[in-house]
Order: C-alpha cells, then sequence, then structure tokens
C-alpha cells in the first residue's frame, strides 16, 4: 500500500534515504557524528517545509513494515527547501556545510528529490509502484511535468525511469558525480 508519509515515520525514513546519502558521498557524512546528523534531519524532517519533510514524502507500507519511501517537491521552492535543516543545526549548535550544496532542479518541474527501496525488496516492484503515484503530487503542486537525477552509470533505474516514462534531457554534476537530468511529462498542458 502506498500512504502519505507521517511523523512517527520520520527515523525509520531517514534510516533508508542514508542510504543515498552514501551512494552520493556527501562530504558532510565524514564531518558529522552519524547520530547528531540523523537528528538534525529527522527534526527538520517533521517541519512542514524541507526537502525531506514528511508533508513531502511516500511511503510504500506492506504487513505494518515500510519498505521504500520517496520525496519530492516543486522546483522553485529548492532555494528555501533545506532552512529547516540549516535550523535544525542552529538549534543544536552544531556548524555545519549545506547537505546538498548543488542546485538539483530546473524551473517547472515537481523534483523527485529522493526514491529508496529497502534492500530485501527490491525488484520486487515497490520503486515503480512508488513513481506511478507522483504524478498526484506533482498535480497538487500545478506541475505537469516531474524531475530526477540519474547517475550515469545506474543503469537499472535508468531502464525503470525510462519505463514509466522519464527521458534525459541534460547533465548535472552533483557532488562531484555526473548524473543525467531526466523528466516525465505525464500530462500535457492545455
Amino acid at each position: 500500500m502506498i500512504r502519505k508519509a507521517r511523523k512517527e515515520d520520520c527515523p525509520e525514513l531517514y534510516d533508508l534515504i542514508h542510504e543515498i546519502f552514501v551512494d552520493m558521498e556527501l562530504p558532510l557524512l565524514d564531518l558529522l557524528d552519524p547520530d547528531v546528523l540523523k537528528a538534525a534531519v529527522v527534526r527538520a524532517m517533521h517541519e512542514d517545509v524541507y526537502r525531506f519533510s514528511y508533508r513531502n514524502g511516500l511511503v510504500y507500507e506492506e504487513a505494518d513494515e515500510i519498505l521504500g519511501c520517496c520525496f519530492g517537491y516543486p522546483g522553485a521552492t529548492e532555494p528555501i527547501i533545506d532552512a529547516a535543516l540549516r535550523t535544525a543545526f542552529k538549534e543544536m549548535r552544531v556548524t555545519a556545510p549545506r547537505l546538498f550544496p548543488d542546485s538539483e532542479t530546473f524551473a517547472g518541474e515537481w523534483y523527485l528529490d529522493s526514491i529508496v527501496t529497502k534492500q530485501s525488496a527490491r525488484g520486487k516492484g515497490v520503486a515503480h509502484q512508488l513513481l506511478q503515484a507522483l504524478p498526484t503530487l506533482a498535480s497538487v503542486a500545478g506541475e505537469t511535468v516531474i524531475g530526477l537525477n540519474c547517475e550515469k552509470d545506474n543503469l537499472q533505474a535508468k531502464k525503470l525511469y525510462e519505463k514509466v516514462g522519464f527521458r534525459t534531457v541534460s547533465e548535472r554534476i552533483l557532488s562531484g558525480h555526473v548524473y543525467d537530468h531526466m523528466q516525465w511529462k505525464f500530462r500535457e498542458t492545455s
């Protein structure tokens, strides 16, 4: 079952998205104690406006177990999307650089920031079902295009995105890695 994320999910959702941070080799991982980083991100996840706010998340759940999740937001909000994390760091008296220093989105798109499936549930259609649910979130935000970044050498993910309808439109460098920026025009504008 796919449902909206809830505040009480945040610690478990952090554990899933942390895998993405590791894959991206984010510099902040080497600068902060893992428990401090988790506490700050979970604190920010409870806010209404944040890249990983529970309000921006969908969860795939079976038998009360979260098997996957995704987070996204309107690309126009990118300049303010991480303010909640900066506030959490400040309140915790932690000095830290930005978690995501690079611009990731294009104007006029709803941006899929993150999608991840538990290791034990990979290959079972969880990510595909989460992707299929995204147009609803994008439509609520008034967008007809969904964008994402897929690491160049992640051919399995790229194949899944293409199956849903995403197409490569450009290239991005994020944290020193080369990504294809892909978009899915799921509904034509009138």
